[in-house]
C-alpha cells in the first residue's frame, strides 16, 4: 500500500493541485451538472485534497491544534457539521448560482479534509465509532429522504439523479461502516496475537 501512495513530502502539493483543478471551470461545472458526480465525486475529491494538504503541517502548529483538539474531538465534530451542511438540499442549489456559497463550500470541504487527517488518528476506536456512529446514520438518513422523497428537493437536478444520489448515500455509508468495523477487527485481532506470542 505504501508504494501506491504519494511521498510525503509530495502530499500537499499533489492536494493543492486538485483543489485548482476541481475549481477550474470545465471540470468544476462538469461535475456540479449532475448531482451524483457534485455529490459523490467532487465533495470527496475537496476532502482528499484537504487531507494530502495536511501533510504540510509543521509539528508546531500540529502541536498547537492538538492542545485544543483532545482526542481529535474538535476536529471530527467540524468536519461532521461540514458534511451535514454539504448534503442540504438549499446549498446545494445555492452552490450553483450564488459564488459565495460555491467557496464557502470548497473551503470548508477542504479543511474537513485537513481536520479529518489531523484528528483520527488522535481520536482512536472509541471516539471513531462515536464519530461514525454519528455521521454514518445521518447519511444513511440523508440518502432515504433523497430516495425516498415524492417530488425534486433540488431545483437544479432531476428527480431520477436525486434517487440515485440516495440509493449511493445509503451504500456509501454502510461500506464505510463494513470497512472500519473490519479492519477494527483485524487490528484488536493481531494485538491479541501480538500479546499471546
Amino acid at each position: 500500500m505504501t508504494a501506491c501512495m504519494p511521498h510525503v513530502r509530495h502530499q500537499p502539493w499533489i492536494g493543492v493541485v486538485m483543489v485548482l483543478l476541481l475549481a477550474t471551470w470545465p471540470l468544476r461545472v462538469g461535475l456540479e451538472s449532475r448531482m451524483a458526480s457534485h455529490m459523490l465525486l467532487q465533495f470527496p475529491a475537496l476532502m482528499v485534497a484537504g487531507a494530502l494538504i495536511a501533510g504540510a503541517a509543521p509539528i508546531a502548529w500540529r502541536k498547537h491544534v492538538a492542545a485544543w483538539n483532545a482526542h481529535g474531538i474538535a476536529g471530527l465534530t467540524f468536519a461532521a457539521l461540514v458534511m451535514a451542511l454539504a448534503m442540504v438540499p438549499r446549498l446545494l442549489d445555492l452552490a450553483l448560482t450564488h459564488a459565495p456559497t460555491e467557496i464557502a463550500k470548497f473551503t470548508l470541504l477542504v479543511l474537513s479534509g485537513v481536520a479529518l487527517r489531523l484528528s483520527w488518528r488522535a481520536a482512536g476506536k472509541v471516539v471513531q465509532g462515536f464519530f461514525l456512529g454519528n455521521t454514518l446514520p445521518m447519511m444513511g438518513i440523508a440518502g432515504w429522504l433523497y430516495g425516498d422523497a415524492p417530488v425534486r428537493l433540488c431545483n437544479a437536478y432531476r428527480f431520477d439523479d436525486q434517487q440515485a444520489v440516495g440509493l449511493a448515500l445509503s451504500w456509501t455509508a454502510a461500506g464505510i461502516a463494513a470497512a472500519w468495523l473490519t479492519l477494527t477487527a483485524r487490528e484488536l485481532m493481531e494485538v491479541k496475537s501480538a500479546q499471546q506470542s
